[in-house]
């Protein structure tokens, strides 16, 4: 079978550190031919480390000099949309990375126009392919916390990560910093919620930056099923990522720092030894979890989300099977996103 030609687009740090490495490693299937990107130190940058890399600095060009299979697009989501379109129309493949785009008038573009050439469009909503929340998923369609009651996510980045670069492209976003961070936990809700109707935003200011009128943002999806409760931090110095699933016979609590899933079952008492029982059942699937995840560490077999969902779209348009992730979900990602922002604006200017 003839291995697929992929070129990326967008040399900043998410394809530095994530997309071009988990194409790498899959030598056998694909080969990267070329980077692009309007910043040609950056473009230099990989073609130096890569040698086998072509590279440029107009994707247009790339796709007429190059045999092109799949374009990886890892640009701002403001030209998502065009870039996608160009490429889908050329007959290449699209990966791109989350969001799909601000608008959903822009997803309607993409999805449209896979569609007219018989493309494959997939979006990188990668912590949906992390171990624990895969993990998570697959206990609760299997009913073990019974019928799903909500749910609640926690994220925080240190301050120094995204808040306070003053000149960060994600300030001018639509919302703002959220419009960078906030499509991962409305995408994880999605994962269990069912139409999202309404939507209600808080936001405080700690760090009192111009460039960032909050720091600290929480979000409630409210959808016909159920509620999302969303904690988005940027005014401390720490990492977490939690996600807490709500059914009506227990919860399962996902902890994507350090990629471990807690089943807790039901519990209808305080007394002692229901306490005692509890601790135990959590410290038995901590350290059951802690030497799954060396053991897979130890024999090279530890993969997060962003190979996972690349290595599955590799094996769509090889074997053309069923899309990790489809612009259809993309686009309800985005469609969320956009309540939120609108709803931000309304209430805070």
């Amino acid at each position: 079978m003839r291995k697929l030609n992929v070129a990326i687009v967008g040399c900043g740090a998410v394809a530095d550190k994530r997309h071009i490495p988990s194409f790498l490693r899959l030598k056998d299937k694909v080969n990267v031919i070329a980077v692009c990107d309007k910043n040609l130190e950056l473009v230099i940058n990989q073609v130096t480390r890569h040698h086998s890399l072509s590279g440029f600095t107009e994707m247009t060009s790339m796709i007429r000099e190059k045999d092109i299979d799949i374009v990886d697009i890892c640009t701002p989501p403001q030209i998502h949309a065009q870039l996608a379109v160009e490429a889908l129309d050329t007959g290449c493949h699209v990966l791109m990375e989350k969001p799909m785009a601000l608008t959903v008038a822009d997803c309607d573009k993409m999805i449209d126009a896979a569609k007219g050439n018989n493309r494959k469009l997939c979006i990188v909503h990668n912590v949906l392919f992390h171990p624990p929340l895969i993990e998570a998923r697959k206990l609760f369609e299997q009913g073990a916390i019974g019928e799903f009651r909500g749910m609640r996510i926690l994220l925080a980045d240190p301050k120094d990560e995204m808040i306070m670069r003053k000149d960060y492209w994600i300030h001018k976003l639509p919302g703002g910093v959220i419009g960078e961070t906030g499509p991962h936990p409305v995408y994880i809700s999605l994962a269990f919620l069912k139409n999202v109707r309404n939507v209600e935003v808080f936001t405080k200011s700690y760090l009192k930056h111009d460039w960032a009128k909050y720091d600290e943002i929480r979000i409630e999806l409210d959808a016909d099923n159920g509620m999302s409760s969303i904690a988005v931090s940027y005014s401390g110095d720490r990492y977490a990522a939690e996600v807490e699933i709500f059914g009506s016979e227990g919860s399962l609590f996902v902890d994507l720092q350090s990629m471990l899933c807690i089943k807790h079952g039901t519990k209808k008492t305080l007394n002692p030894l229901e306490l005692v029982k509890t601790s135990l059942s959590t410290t038995w699937q901590i350290k059951k979890g802690l030497v799954a995840n060396g053991l897979r560490v130890a024999t090279g077999q530890f993969r997060v989300g962003h190979e996972m969902v690349i290595e599955q779209f590799v094996d769509s348009v090889l074997n053309d099977t069923k899309l990790p992730i489809t612009g259809e979900e993309g686009r309800e990602t985005v469609r969320v996103m956009e309540k939120i922002v609108q709803r931000l604006e309304k209430k805070y200017g």
